[in-house]
Formats: structure tokens, C-alpha cells, sequence
């Protein structure tokens, strides 16, 4: 929980100066007036849309444990899963492996072996952005090379999870790196598990659930969008919003924070066409729906983990 705590009050600082920076580079009176405008009417089925897709992300979730063969009751399970959301707001949501921990605790199940499913989350998160990114850039002949360069990406970190020679060469590397050092030493485990997670079937059935789950957090940005009187097009808001989220994955801060605004923020002036004061309610009022309100689902799936499992400290399940 003190971890939590550290990487919350670093989210919250971090986007309070994104946002004042937000604030300064809009045009202040009409960014207020476009909040104040907005169709609050809206916000159940915003919200419910992007719970929707969290609800679809836990069926990816179960599926890969049921590939890696661990068993875990479905009650706590969707705890479970619900708590990694918690984790958004660390750089690249990689303290998910959260989840992995309490797995653990439940069915002693190692780390090294479940945590690959985190893993093949945030790989099969990418290639189902990356499609509706393509998919967005194609519809409005908008140049699909910057969804090209993440895809390469893509099938590059799946290419090194899948090769033994690869993931050792990784493992130096991950080694002299502060903030994923730690997994270097699992990583030979992590191949094991990685390549059963990645291999063509799972792979498929990952991002076709992916892809679907995007598409509803997708739709729910779409209303952000309708809410503020925005009138573009759907696969307009996809790609902004497609392509901004990778860039904060790229980025390795916490949630992203920054870089994902700034992506938003630029589109939505440069490719979109708003003014300065919508875009940046709009960015706003997305991240509001997308980053802040998973990080407050995550954080009550992780109080009622703690209460289901008791408050042993997290601490001494992470080797």
C-alpha cells in the first residue's frame, strides 16, 4: 500500500502541473465554458462503457490462466484483476504484476509464472490499439507510417518474449535498468510462460479480445467527445486517441502522464481542428474518464483484496 500511496501522490502531482500546463496553453475562459457545457447527462454511459471494457480485459485476464493452467475462484479472481487497475498510474502499467502477487497468495502459484500474463496483457493492449489505430488512419487517409512504427514495435517485443537467444540478451539489459531491474533475474522463467501465452492461438484470441475491449473504451471516448458538442468523426477520435495512448506506453511515466495529453492535446488542435480551449477540455475530461476513474476502480478492488486476503505486507511476495 505504500508503494500505492508513493506512485498515487506522484500521479497526482505530476498531473496537476500537466493540467495547469493545459490550463495556461488553452484559452482559459473558453476551456471553462466548454466544461461547463458539457452533457453530464453522458457520463453513465461513459463510464459504463469503459468499465465494460475492463469487464472484457478480465475475460483475457482468465484466459491466460487457464492456458497457464492456475485456478483461481472467480470471486476473487475479478478482485484480483480489478486491484491491478490500481497500477495504471505506474510507468507503463507494469506494477500490474500486482496481480501476480496476490495469485500467488491464493493458489502459490509463482510470480515468474503468472506475471507473463501481464505481460501478454500489455503486448496484445498494443496490437489491439495499433489495429484501430490502422484502422482510423486508413478511413480518413491519414499517414498510417505512425501506426506503422508502432506495430514494429509490437511484433518486435513479441519476437523476444517468443525467442530464448532474445530474451537473454534482454535480461542484460533489463538488468542495468532502475525501474524493471528486478525482473530481469525471472526472465528465463518469463520465456517459458511468455511462449506459451504468445504462441499463434493465444496470440489471436488476445488480440481479438483486445480489440474489442478498446473498441468500447474507444466508443466511451467518442462520447467525451459528443458530450463537449465535438463534431468529428468516430475513427477521427480512435486515431488521436489510439495514437496518443501508445506514446504514452513509449513513454514510461507514470500513467503516462504527459505524454498522453500532449498527444491529445496536439491532434486534436493540428488533426482535429478544435481550438485551443475545446482541446484541452476534451483531453481533460477523457483522461478523467480513462486514467483517474481505472485508478479509483483499481484502488477499491485493492481495499477489498487486502480485506479477503488480510493485510500481510505485499513486500515479502515479490521475490
Amino acid at each position: 500500500m505504500e508503494r500505492l500511496r508513493r506512485n498515487l501522490v506522484l500521479a497526482l502531482a505530476l498531473g496537476a502541473a500537466v493540467y495547469l500546463i493545459l490550463a495556461v496553453l488553452s484559452d482559459l475562459g473558453e476551456l471553462a465554458a466548454a466544461l461547463d457545457s458539457f452533457d453530464y447527462a453522458l457520463i453513465p454511459a461513459i463510464l459504463g462503457l469503459v468499465a465494460l471494457s475492463y469487464v472484457v480485459r478480465f475475460f483475457r485476464w482468465t484466459y491466460y490462466l487457464r492456458v497457464l493452467k492456475v485456478s483461481v475462484p472467480t470471486g476473487i479472481n475479478a478482485a484480483i484483476f480489478t486491484s491491478g487497475l490500481s497500477m495504471t498510474i505506474s510507468p507503463g502499467k507494469l506494477g500490474e504484476v500486482l496481480k501476480s502477487v496476490f495469485v500467488r497468495r491464493v493458489t502459490g502459484a509463482p510470480i515468474a509464472r503468472t506475471a507473463p500474463a501481464v505481460v501478454a496483457e500489455r503486448a496484445t493492449d498494443g496490437t489491439g490499439m495499433v489495429l484501430w489505430g490502422f484502422l482510423g488512419a486508413f478511413a480518413l487517409d491519414l499517414p498510417p507510417w505512425t501506426m506503422l512504427i508502432f506495430l514494429v514495435l509490437a511484433v518486435f517485443g513479441i519476437a523476444v518474449l517468443r525467442s530464448k537467444r532474445l530474451s537473454l540478451a534482454a535480461e542484460s539489459v533489463l538488468s542495468k535498468l532502475p525501474l524493471v531491474n528486478r525482473l530481469a533475474p525471472h526472465l528465463r522463467d518469463f520465456h517459458g510462460a511468455s511462449s506459451e501465452l504468445l504462441g499463434t492461438r493465444p496470440l489471436l484470441v488476445g488480440t481479438a479480445i483486445s480489440f474489442f475491449s478498446w473498441g468500447l473504451e474507444c466508443a466511451g471516448v467518442y462520447l467525451c467527445a459528443v458530450g463537449l458538442g465535438v463534431d468529428r468523426p468516430f475513427l477521427l477520435i480512435v486515431f488521436v486517441f489510439a495514437l496518443s495512448s501508445l506514446l504514452g506506453v513509449l513513454s514510461m511515466l507514470p500513467g503516462g502522464i504527459g505524454a498522453v495529453e500532449a498527444g491529445l492535446y496536439g491532434q486534436f488542435v493540428t488533426v482535429a481542428n478544435l481550438s485551443t480551449g475545446l482541446a484541452g477540455a476534451l483531453t481533460l475530461v477523457i483522461r478523467l474518464a480513462t486514467l483517474w476513474f481505472a485508478t479509483l476502480l483499481g484502488i477499491c478492488g485493492l481495499l477489498l483484496v487486502r480485506r479477503l486476503l488480510g493485510d500481510a505486507p505485499l513486500e515479502s511476495h515479490e521475490q
